[in-house]
């Protein structure tokens, strides 16, 4: 049977967790402004970043870090279950800060015994235990992950081209042109694009609409108003919105509403 939940853990709304049976997560590249952990419980699939694919096996956990676009497509729909765990950037930028802990740009392909703590923190997540219990199993959780992985995959790219996707990030809610980031960082918008979409498997307009449509997404865990914020989240309109909001998440924005709010 199809089926997609969410759960938002109580006392503190910066981990959501996210299950998924026998559906398309997402239809298209995505990313997400949290760090996503995962890991698949049922069936396989192909993870791709950056234009590689990487096959994953039931028993595997994943963890991407933030801005980073990605499309996970199951190989057998009938035969797949896989749970998210997504964690605010603030929270674990705090934790790098004080940790001292540097980590690589781009996801971490986690073992077998990484597979089994996520298992057990989403457990934990989900109990009654209370707000100290829960927020001490993740911190130690991801202590653990950022130090510990099976595979380290790197996304190399130019400082320039660095330059852009954050100056995209930062104004992707304004309208941009590509004359503007000539002159800004002194680059032809031909070479512009094409380094861009070799480093990051995607164009620049398509990466500001997969920021729009996270943003709109942030914005559902705290009003029902689809319509407004869509247009808050730089879309013409509500159908729009929606559209791209179910290729990217494989749900409708309504539908995302009522999983955190049921």
């Amino acid at each position: 049977m199809k089926r997609i939940d969410y759960y938002r853990s109580e006392p503190f709304n910066m981990v959501e967790v996210k299950t998924c049976s026998n559906d398309i997560h997402a239809y298209k590249d995505h990313l997400h402004q949290e760090l996503s952990i995962g890991y698949i419980e049922k069936g396989s699939s192909i993870l791709n970043i950056n234009g590689s694919d990487y096959y994953m096996k039931a028993g595997e956990a994943i963890m991407i870090y933030p801005y980073v676009s990605h499309k996970c497509q199951p190989l057998d729909l009938n035969d797949w279950k896989f749970t998210m765990i997504y964690i605010q950037n603030e929270f674990c930028e705090e934790m790098f800060h004080h940790l001292g802990s540097k980590n690589a740009i781009g996801i971490k392909k986690l073992g077998t015994f990484e597979f089994n703590q996520i298992q057990s923190l989403v457990d934990v997540l989900k109990s009654n235990t209370s707000g100290f219990d829960k927020e001490v199993e993740l911190i130690s959780t991801l202590i653990h992950l950022f130090d510990v992985q099976d595979i380290a995959i790197q996304l190399q790219s130019s400082k320039k081209i660095t330059a852009v996707k954050a100056y995209i990030e930062e104004n992707f809610l304004e309208p941009l042109k590509l004359k503007d980031m000539e002159e800004k960082f002194d680059i032809s918008k031909f070479v512009l694009i094409r380094n861009f979409k070799s480093q990051f498997n995607t164009t620049p307009s398509a990466y500001q609409l997969q920021l729009k449509t996270d943003y709109g997404k942030c914005l559902l865990k705290s009003s029902d108003d689809i319509v407004d914020i869509a247009l808050k989240s730089g879309f013409y309109d509500q159908a729009h919105f929606t559209k791209e909001f179910k290729k990217a998440y494989g749900i409708t924005p309504f539908q995302y509403y009522k999983a955190l709010h049921d």
